[in-house]
């Protein structure tokens, strides 16, 4: 799956090793807090983590479709959209981008039949009217950061940083 980390060879950080990762470091907090706590309040914590991680992420993922929640259906489509984005190993930001207000595109495939069902029912929060939309989807992989660097390195360029960062705010107002 997909790695934000680029020195990350060995997929520890990846999309779908989230939870797990997430859950470590917790486990570790509340080891450490062994030390001034009594372990059943801990425990009870840590026992707490799986769904209020899948309640967070749902949230956030209804949010940047930009449609509004429909609470129990939510799981199953945020489910669908992972199983999608595994088997077509779309970009989750072209994904969010083009998907924005609840309509995934045809041209996404089958992978997304059943996404693109439960997502059906969904409404909008907000509408495509923002000019951000037509254009393409606003990332920032390595080879993007290494080039920005690059310019301001080389030739202590920074319109293209001023570009991206102005890009970054467009976007962020388009999702608002």
């Amino acid at each position: 799956g997909f790695t934000a980390a680029y020195f990350d060879h060995a997929g520890l950080y990846a999309f779908a090793r989230q939870p797990e990762a997430i859950h470590w470091n917790v486990m570790q907090l509340a080891v450490s807090l062994r030390a001034i706590s009594d372990a059943p309040p801990l425990i009870e914590a840590l026992e707490r983590f799986p769904d209020a991680y899948q309640a967070a992420v749902a949230r956030a993922m209804l949010w940047r479709l930009g449609v509004t929640p429909r609470g129990a259906d939510d799981q199953p489509m945020i489910e669908a959209i992972e199983r999608g984005l595994r088997e077509e190993n779309v970009g989750i930001d072209a994904f969010f981008h083009d998907s924005f207000g609840g309509a995934i595109p045809a041209s996404y495939g089958d992978a997304f039949a059943e996404a693109r069902h439960h997502l059906s029912a969904y409404a909008p929060r907000k509408d495509r009217d923002d000019p951000h939309w037509a254009g393409p989807a606003v990332s920032m992989l390595i080879d993007e950061v290494e080039t920005l660097w690059s310019a301001i390195d080389q030739r202590d360029e920074w319109q293209p940083l001023y570009n991206k960062v102005a890009a970054v705010r467009a976007m962020g107002q388009a999702l608002t």
